[in-house]
């Protein structure tokens, strides 16, 4: 696995935009703290902290390419030798997107893991102003912001249903 500075030199290898580095940041270490605190509380848990804030850290990488930014992430990752971080790193409502649609295989872009589950929640957590909010506060602020968008506010709508169930989820283990 890669080193926190080695993640860093790779958003600046894509050319990732600064503020985009600094919610990674936060965001990593949101996801950080989750993962340690459901370890310690369950020992039993195949989780690791370390790994979980290198794929915070990296799972806005996409950004730096046209098009969805969570299937661009997976592929960064995967092309520089990162299988075991890009299979940790869908996050977004990508899922939601393709149900809409009635893709037969929606089911693929579900959170897979614990340890990727607690990155689509810290992603939930820190919004793009590099503060820690509280999910009603992330999906108002992108309700606000794509208030015209009909579409995409059903799809936040199906989200906000299935995000609200994984943060219980990650809660009831902490």
């Amino acid at each position: 696995m890669i080193t926190e500075s080695e993640a860093l030199e790779l958003l600046k290898k894509y050319a990732v935009n600064e503020k985009t580095i600094k919610h990674c940041l936060g965001v990593a270490g949101v996801a950080f703290e989750i993962a340690t605190k459901i370890k310690q509380k369950n020992l039993s848990l195949e989780i690791n902290p370390e790994k979980v804030k290198i794929a915070a850290l990296l799972h806005d990488i996409g950004r730096a390419k046209e098009g969805k930014h969570e299937l661009n992430t997976v592929d960064i990752l995967k092309n520089e030798g990162l299988a075991d971080l890009a299979e940790v790193t869908f996050h977004g409502f990508i899922y939601e997107t393709a149900l809409l649609k009635k893709e037969k295989d929606a089911e693929k872009y579900l959170p897979s893991s614990l340890e990727n589950k607690i990155i689509v929640i810290a992603d939930m957590h820190y919004n793009q102003n590099e503060q820690r909010v509280s999910l009603d506060e992330r999906f108002s602020d992108i309700e606000k912001r794509y208030k015209n968008d009909k579409n995409f506010l059903k799809i936040l709508k199906l989200a906000k249903l299935r995000m609200e169930k994984l943060d219980k989820e990650l809660d009831d283990l902490m």
